[in-house]
């Protein structure tokens, strides 16, 4: 991958002969250390600059995203590197195979945006699997932006043997509802990824109606990271796909045990290449091996995403993934933060791209959160133009912050 980079990607060529380097200066995954920490404003400022030029213009996933840093970039993944994502789906599902307790007679039923990356996917795998083989790993998919009564009403109607959703959404819903008193399907396990789920959602799940809770660990950039096995003691890293550093401050590795800035080079995708690349969350890793047997390299610990959800005025929750997606549609729009102070009251700082009509760019983000938390009178918006956003404590940006309760 280093020499691929080094032949045909601009930053890594750059950077390489900056430092002194030639691939054959790279030998383990220990070496990447040598090459700088790209962070995800860099990507976002100049995404040409990691795309491979053997892979300009062929067919690829294109996915877009702002993740923990509130910056929007675009990747490329090449075809092999999203089959050999699918593939290592396996382990997931193995894992919750493992699970004890009768299957559910219904589907596998993930909850996710209409449009986004889910959904990119699948139609990258049914436009290159076999028929038969997209339809064996096609899921059921509800709408994450629907009501929350529908909601409830397709999992009972469905009554899925699985739910994938992200942590934060699939928590509160289960949640709502159990606190309502209103009748929900219970499957047979949870997964969830893309944010953190509170613990007091999950052991909400897991006690009131015996649901096991597992998370994953992906993201836009990199597809698969890690999952939980059947114990759900720390989560194992794919590593015939990533490698995984935990750094301090300084850029220098921690030690096992010790919470610290997650940077992962990404080993199979050869369109989009991003070695050495921070991508905004904070984790540790484990020395420990894991009952189950596995002999892949363990995260112990992971703090998830700075992401949130804000409050509508009829009580439902729109998840930060619709809030995001619905802002950068506004154009000039280069970087975001909101703060839903109360139902009636947001904050929002933001940046305008270079040449953009600030004004215009401010009145379009007017218009979306009116939209988005369907308050069309009586919305009180404090909007301010920056230069730039600080990022909080750990180096992570949030996005999206309520304190509504």
């Amino acid at each position: 991958m280093v020499a691929h980079a080094y032949a045909t990607v601009p930053y890594y060529r750059d950077a390489m002969l900056a430092g002194g380097l030639r691939p054959d200066d790279f030998r383990t995954a220990a070496d990447l250390a040598q090459l700088p920490i790209v962070e995800g404003a860099e990507l976002a400022a100049a995404p040409d600059r990691f795309l491979s030029s053997a892979f300009a213009g062929r067919d690829t996933l294109m996915v877009d995203t702002t993740g923990t840093t509130g910056h929007y970039k675009r990747i490329h993944h090449d075809v092999d590197a999203v089959l050999i994502a699918l593939a290592a789906g396996g382990r997931r599902r193995a894992a919750g195979e493992a699970v004890p307790g009768a299957r559910r007679r219904g589907p596998a039923v993930a909850i996710v945006p209409p449009a986004g990356t889910n959904a990119a996917v699948r139609a990258f795998h049914r436009k290159h699997l076999l028929p038969f083989m997209a339809d064996r790993l096609e899921q059921t998919f509800l709408s994450i932006d629907r009501p929350f009564a529908e909601l409830a009403d397709a999992l009972n109607r469905l009554e899925p043997d699985s739910i994938v959703s992200f942590g934060r959404f699939v928590g509160y819903l289960y949640r709502r509802a159990l606190e309502s008193n209103l009748a929900i399907h219970a499957p047979r396990l949870i997964w969830y990824g893309g944010d953190a789920m509170p613990e007091a959602d999950r052991r909400l799940i897991e006690e009131r109606l015996g649901v096991p809770v597992f998370s994953t660990y992906q993201s836009c950039e990199f597809l698969r990271i890690a999952f939980q096995c059947e114990r759900r003691e720390g989560l194992h890293v794919h590593a015939d796909q990533v490698a995984v550093r935990v750094v301090g401050g300084d850029g220098r590795d921690l030690p096992p045990g010790t919470p610290g800035d997650v940077v992962v080079s990404n080993l199979v995708n050869r369109a989009t290449v991003l070695l050495n690349y921070r991508l905004g969350d904070r984790v540790a890793l484990s020395d420990a091996r894991c009952p189950c047997g596995r002999t892949l390299p363990v995260i112990g610990a992971l703090d998830g995403r700075s992401e949130d959800l804000l409050v509508r005025a009829d009580g439902e929750l729109v998840h930060e993934s619709i809030v995001l997606r619905r802002l950068y549609g506004v154009p000039g729009l280069s970087n975001v933060a909101l703060v839903q102070q109360a139902p009636d009251r947001i904050d929002a700082k933001l940046v305008v791209a270079p040449g953009a009509d600030a004004s215009r760019t401010v009145a379009g983000v007017r218009e979306a959160l009116a939209e988005l938390v369907g308050r069309f009178d009586g919305l009180e918006l404090g909007i301010a133009v920056v230069d730039e956003l600080p990022v909080g404590p750990g180096g992570k940006f949030r996005a999206v912050t309520c304190l509504v309760r």
